[in-house]
């Protein structure tokens, strides 16, 4: 995964003012999921990128650019 979208993730949950902990409770997707997106582990689902993007308040375009998934 690319580096400027682990930086995106963090960067909107830090104007969110969000944990990750919070993320899950508000999202449903687990928080060890989260850190593993977050870090560049795994590859959000089609559905995880909406429901994050919808609970941090941002395009799902800017969080996850289509062109570096």
């Amino acid at each position: 995964m690319n580096k400027l979208i682990k930086n995106r993730m963090k960067e909107a949950r830090f104007f969110a003012n969000k944990s990750q902990m919070e993320l899950f409770l508000v999202t449903g997707i687990h928080y060890s999921t989260i850190s593993r997106i977050e870090c560049g582990y795994i590859q959000p689902t089609g559905e995880q990128i909406s429901k994050l993007a919808g609970a941090l308040k941002v395009k799902k375009g800017w969080l996850f650019p289509q062109e570096l998934r």
